[in-house]
């Protein structure tokens, strides 16, 4: 989507997360820097993350709100929403 789209959708794939871990952040970030009013993330097929990844997810969750981006995550994987449970920080992560 171009610059200052309304809607940015993100689904990315396990293996682009594993083989370069700052590609996820980078896109992430491409995403907030072109202030679309919603970001659409989907993780319905990525059952594990590391934590390069996780911290990036933390960082776009907090920094995307702040800039006044509707963040809406359609999907995350139950396996992954497990990992985000025992790590505690699955509120940042439930359905908007």
């Amino acid at each position: 989507m171009g610059e200052n789209s309304e809607i940015i959708e993100i689904k990315p794939e396990l293996t682009a997360l594993f083989n370069d871990y700052y590609a996820f952040r980078n896109q992430l970030m491409d995403a907030i820097a072109k202030k679309p009013l919603k970001i659409v993330l989907d993780l319905g097929k990525i059952p594990v993350m590391n934590s390069i990844s996780i911290s990036s997810l933390v960082w776009f969750c907090k920094n995307a709100k702040s800039e006044g981006i509707e963040i809406d995550i359609r999907e995350i994987h139950p396996d992954l929403l497990k990992t985000f449970e025992v790590l505690k920080i699955d509120e940042y992560f439930q359905r908007i």
